[in-house]
C-alpha cells in the first residue's frame, strides 16, 4: 500500500488546480500595474516615480507568469483528459462488468496473464479503483474476492454494479507499471473522477 499512496501524493495537484491559482497570480500582477501607473502619473516627485517604476515591473512579471501558468496547466489538462478517454473509451484488452469478469477469470488466465494496469469502475459510486501487477487478471479479481482494496470489496459485496478494464503495459507505449498507473491517476483526477 505504500507504493499508492506515493503515486497518489505525485498525483495530487492536477492541472485544474493550477488553473485558478495561475489566473490569481495574473489578476494580482494587473492591480500592480494598474495601481503603479495611477501612482505614477498622480505623482510628481522622484522617489514615488522609481518606486511605482518597480511596482509596474513586478507588476509585469506577475501577470504574464500567472498566464504562462494558466496557458500551461491548460495544455496539461486538455492531454490527461485525452489520456483518460483512451485509458476509458478506447479499446482496453479486457473490458467487462465484475459478474462477467469473475466468470471469465479462469480462462483469461490460461490465455496468458497480462502485466498492465487495471482499472475498476465503481458505476453506482461513480469511483475509481487504478492498480497494477505483473498478473492483473489476477490482482483485478481479487479486488472482488475479500483479499484487496476493502472499499472496493464492501461496495460490491452491498450489491454496487462494477466494470473492469485491463490495459496492458505492453500495449501502453510506457516503459514501467509505476509510470502507467501514475499516469492513469492523473488522467482519472484531471478529468474529475474520484478514486478509492
Amino acid at each position: 500500500m505504500r507504493n499508492y499512496y506515493q503515486i497518489k501524493t505525485v498525483a495530487s495537484a492536477p492541472p485544474r488546480r493550477l488553473i485558478p491559482i495561475g489566473k490569481v497570480i495574473s489578476a494580482t500582477g494587473l492591480v500592480l500595474v494598474i495601481v503603479s501607473l495611477i501612482s505614477a502619473l498622480s505623482s510628481s516627485a522622484n522617489i514615488y516615480g522609481s518606486l511605482s517604476f518597480l511596482f509596474l515591473l513586478f507588476g509585469l512579471f506577475f501577470f504574464v507568469d500567472g498566464l504562462l501558468l494558466v496557458i500551461t496547466a491548460s495544455k496539461q489538462q486538455e492531454k490527461l483528459l485525452g489520456l483518460r478517454q483512451s485509458l476509458l473509451e478506447d479499446d482496453p484488452q479486457i473490458v467487462a462488468s465484475a459478474e462477467e469478469f469473475m466468470a471469465q477469470r479462469k480462462s483469461l488466465t490460461q490465455q496468458g496473464e497480462i502485466t498492465g494496469i487495471f482499472i475498476v469502475h465503481n458505476a453506482t459510486k461513480d469511483l475509481y479503483y487504478v492498480g497494477q501487477s505483473a498478473k492483473a487478471i489476477d490482482r483485478a479479481a481479487i479486488q472482488f474476492l475479500g483479499r484487496g482494496n476493502c472499499d472496493v470489496y464492501a461496495d460490491y459485496k452491498y450489491g454496487d454494479s462494477f466494470s473492469v478494464r485491463i490495459i496492458p503495459l505492453s500495449e501502453s507505449g510506457y516503459e514501467s507499471l509505476n509510470e502507467l498507473k501514475r499516469t492513469a491517476i492523473q488522467a482519472l483526477e484531471a478529468a474529475g473522477e474520484e478514486l478509492y
